[in-house]
């Protein structure tokens, strides 16, 4: 059995992609811009500066990009915040993953406030034992830089360890890192994870048991 669970945010703690959907919408149309959904879904859980060089090109100066993702995260914030939900099951088998002594971890591209919103509002402060973001490291997903991180500041090696993420970046990720990766299929569809390889595909937690870690 794995020592170690490490868990993306979005996708994988909260279904939210639509909310995200909508926040780029929303920066697209103050920026005077369309962001099509296909085109952010295919980047998702890549940085927001990676997000936007690929939306609007690589001529934006850096202060700029920077100011463009602050501004969309506090726009998610604002849309995410009434409709907080877990992915379903996943109270449940945080509760097993503690009873059963298997240490814990998020490792989420976003900044620090969405992780406290998340994590605040679901009042799942203490069901993690350490959480890893974006800014903490240089390398974004699928670079394996920040389950590498998680898995050190959980004391484990990676082989140790079970990702749990739902898109095709953070699955590269998990399993560059040298842990098995189990993907959710809540941004992307089965088809669409499968050729990524993760170990197991599944809708969210009520499909999956700690025992079968």
């Amino acid at each position: 059995m794995v020592k170690g669970a490490i868990f993306d945010m979005d996708g994988v703690i909260v279904d939210n992609i639509r909310h995200h959907l909508k926040a780029w919408k929303q920066l697209g149309r103050e920026l005077d811009r369309e962001f099509r959904d296909e085109d952010v879904t295919r980047v998702f859980g890549k940085r927001n500066r990676e997000i936007l060089r690929s939306l609007i090109g690589d001529d934006v100066p850096a202060e700029q990009l920077a100011e463009y993702a602050r501004r969309k995260e506090e726009l998610y914030r604002g849309i995410m915040a009434p409709d907080l939900r877990p992915v379903p099951g996943l109270p449940e088998f945080l509760r097993s993953l503690r009873d059963s002594g298997i240490n814990t971890a998020v490792a989420t591209s976003g900044p620090s406030e969405n992780v406290r919103l998340v994590l605040d509002g679901l009042r799942f402060e203490d069901a993690f034992d350490t959480i890893v973001t974006g800014p903490e490291v240089r390398e974004s997903k699928p670079h394996p830089a920040i389950f590498l991180l998680a898995a050190n500041r959980l004391g484990l090696g990676p082989a140790d360890c079970v990702v749990f993420e739902d898109s095709p970046a953070g699955i590269q990720a998990g399993k560059a890192a040298g842990s098995r990766c189990i993907a959710l299929a809540t941004t992307h569809t089965t088809d669409e994870l499968r050729q990524y390889q993760p170990d197991r595909i599944i809708k969210d937690f009520t499909e999956l048991t700690v025992a079968e870690l």
